[in-house]
């Protein structure tokens, strides 16, 4: 089973998620697929593991 994390778009607040490996700690910016927003982990209103 695939593990994920639940992330808040800064830009748009809506939530979606991303696969933890690959993702969660890795330093790469996350994308929204709702508004097109790039963003660190840092600039993230919520992340829940």
């Amino acid at each position: 089973m695939v593990k994920i994390f639940w992330v808040t778009c800064p830009e748009c607040k809506n939530k979606f998620y991303c696969h933890y490996k690959d993702l969660r700690h890795s330093g790469e910016k996350l994308h929204c697929p709702y508004c097109d927003n790039w963003f660190t982990e840092e600039e993230a209103i919520n992340i829940y593991d």
